[in-house]
């Protein structure tokens, strides 16, 4: 009976033993599974701190390129802005030197109407370059009053003319492509 309780003693004892075995057992698994989760989660922090630096890294980069883009857009429309009417500026230039011959040609030939014919020519001249690039007149005489348009320097009396006709241009409209760049200073009807 001895053996029996033995063994019914060893086995109580082992059973006894066996919690506490499940419980190290359990407990060193735990702590096993706590330092591959915490390694994990360290190893996913570094990589999530070096992508973090990579895209500073690049969002630094994208700012300083688009800082010198806009250096050098500022500097391309300043240019631009410079050297606007160049293409007009040395269109005209031809002009000029037109005047200046018919001014030297007057000087030594007192010839009236060869000195009108020449600035007849550079008139000519100047009036198609200027339609070259979208100038053109506004005729205003005879037509109606336009605020738009005109400017009344002065009303008189004109008994063919309905009321608010322009009568006398003193100064002629221009647009340029289409929008007036200067008004007519004009004398109108009352």
């Amino acid at each position: 009976m001895t053996k029996q309780t033995k063994t019914k003693e060893g086995v109580e004892k082992e059973a006894a033993e066996k919690p506490e075995e499940k419980k190290v057992a359990a407990s060193k698994k735990t702590t096993h599974r706590r330092r591959t989760k915490t390694k994990e989660l360290e190893e996913r922090i570094a990589r999530l701190e070096q992508e973090r630096d990579q895209l500073k890294d690049r969002l630094l980069r994208l700012a300083a390129d688009f800082e010198n883009y806009k250096k050098i857009t500022s500097r391309e429309i300043e240019n631009r802005i410079r050297n606007a009417n160049e293409e007009l500026i040395v269109n005209l230039l031809p002009i000029l030197d037109d005047l200046e011959r018919s001014l030297e040609a007057g000087k030594k030939n007192h010839n009236f109407k060869s000195f009108y014919e020449g600035v007849e020519m550079i008139y000519n001249n100047f009036k198609k370059q200027l339609e070259r690039f979208g100038v053109e007149p506004v005729d205003s005489v005879g037509k109606p009053f336009d605020v738009d348009l005109h400017e009344a320097l002065m009303m008189v009396e004109d008994k063919e003319a309905p009321p608010n006709t322009v009568l006398q241009e003193h100064q002629k409209a221009y647009r340029l492509n289409g929008k007036v760049i200067r008004h007519a200073k004009v004398v109108i009807s009352k």
